[in-house]
């Protein structure tokens, strides 16, 4: 039953979360019987034109019967009830882990995909895919778009359609000299040309001397790309591991050891921090700063994994609270553990 759920989440997941709605309010009219719909659209706070469209289709199933004195659950609504308990169960713990997450860090909303994306790459798609969802339905004409690099990102980008709005797209910052498949400037590009839209490039890299960053600080066309990050309303990011990220850099031996020293555990946009979410160390980097965040509108957070449940638990402890998290069920329950 566990595997079933997490396969038609990941296939059909507005189904799920129907079918979830409707066994809510199947088992809520059980507890409360008899009920009026306006008592109990206060009660799960859905609205009562939501709850009438629902209870009448559950009506029509002969689900629920209604009385002048209120909704009543029929044996056959009990059944179902009683099967669907343990399949929702799992979900409701998903659901569960999300809430805990969101109030514990007071941020803007937290999604969790069942499963682990070290394990399946389809959990990491699927992440990636509700992640681009998201970020489409609050797409607007002349959005500026700053996205970072990394494989979730890439995937994000595949997930993404051809939009009715002219969004801006422009990459948060320079290349870690990886697979160039993953490289923000690679990932600007393919969201513009998935969704119809524009981009600008940053070919600078992403870790540099004081005197290569001071040269590069002066160029046009680096101040240019700057200028649209700098506007960007809306910031699409990963997170990573502070060890992994050090060695994709090719840290020198001294860094490596001040973040092991210090007990670092996750990376964002250049900087290394320790799990309360300390700053260990700063990339001299060029390209979009923590700092910068205050300014977006929205701000999306993807990654998951139980190997960087850590990193992900750490970098929540400096988010900013307009911030969404797309995370996977292993994140979420390293996560939301205690020490």
């Amino acid at each position: 039953m566990q595997d079933l759920i997490k396969v038609q989440q990941r296939l059909v997941p507005e189904v799920v979360d129907k079918m979830y709605r409707r066994f809510s309010i199947l088992t809520t009219i059980a507890q409360k019987q008899p009920v009026g719909r306006r008592s109990l659209s206060e009660t799960m706070g859905i609205t009562e034109r939501i709850l009438r469209s629902e209870t009448n289709a559950l009506k029509s199933q002969d689900l629920i019967k209604v009385k002048p004195t209120g909704m009543e659950i029929t044996s056959s609504g009990l059944e179902t009830v009683k099967q669907l308990s343990i399949y929702f169960n799992i979900y409701a713990d998903n659901q569960q882990l999300a809430q805990m997450i969101k109030d514990k860090y007071e941020i803007e909303d937290v999604l969790v995909i069942p499963g682990d994306s070290d394990d399946e790459q389809s959990v990491k798609i699927e992440m990636a895919k509700q992640a681009g969802e998201i970020v489409e339905s609050i797409l607007y004409d002349q959005a500026i778009v700053s996205v970072t690099g990394g494989s979730t990102m890439a995937y994000v980008s595949n997930s993404m359609h051809q939009l009715v709005s002219k969004v801006f797209f422009v990459p948060a910052r320079g290349g870690l000299g990886e697979n160039v498949g993953y490289q923000a400037n690679t990932i600007a590009a393919s969201m513009a040309q998935q969704t119809g839209g524009d981009y600008t490039t940053l070919y600078v890299p992403d870790n540099v001397s004081e005197s290569t960053y001071h040269m590069l600080m002066s160029e046009p066309s680096v101040i240019q790309t700057l200028e649209k990050i700098k506007q960007s309303n809306v910031t699409i990011h990963g997170i990573g591991d502070a060890l992994k990220m050090a060695y994709r850099r090719q840290s020198s031996n001294d860094v490596v050891e001040k973040l092991q020293h210090h007990n670092a555990v996750g990376e964002a946009f250049g900087y290394y921090f320790d799990e309360r979410g300390q700053i260990i160390h700063k990339v001299k980097t060029i390209g979009l700063q923590l700092e910068d965040l205050t300014s977006k509108e929205y701000i999306y957070a993807v990654a998951g994994g139980k190997s960087k449940g850590e990193a992900i638990k750490a970098y929540l402890e400096i988010a900013p609270k307009n911030t969404v998290l797309i995370t996977d069920e292993s994140a979420a329950q390293v996560i939301t553990e205690t020490k």
